[in-house]
């Protein structure tokens, strides 16, 4: 389930969690599981996806209910963070960088890019 890639696990869950609200299959208001129901199928410590859910909720992701749960939230567009936008602008240029180096050809980048942005990131 999660890759050996040296990301932590909780950075891999949010990518998680955020693909399968891209792809729809996490809906506004849906529940997520409690933290240790969520740690318990995973096989991760309760604080790595504490950890998880409160960096999903600072990016308003999700949202929590004292007592209730957390829930995915109703605009999962959340609010520009030029810094967050110019990280991920960042790292697509090392990434293409790195396909150049590899002999990538550009239109085998675009059709990568096109069929994960329409595929939600997988």
């Amino acid at each position: 389930m999660f890759a050996t890639n040296g990301a932590p696990y909780y950075e891999q869950l949010v990518m998680q969690i955020k693909q399968q609200i891209v792809q729809g299959s996490l809906q506004p208001g849906d529940k997520l599981p409690s933290i240790r129901a969520m740690a318990a199928e995973l096989h991760l410590n309760p604080n790595t996806v504490s950890k998880t859910y409160q960096l999903l909720e600072s990016q308003r992701a999700v949202y929590t209910v004292k007592g209730k749960g957390t829930f995915v939230s109703e605009s999962t567009t959340t609010t520009v963070n030029q810094g967050e936008i110019d990280t991920v602008h960042e790292r697509l240029q090392n990434l293409l960088t790195e396909a150049q180096f590899l002999g990538v050809t550009e239109q085998q980048l675009q059709e990568w890019v096109t069929a994960a942005y329409h595929n939600g990131g997988k």
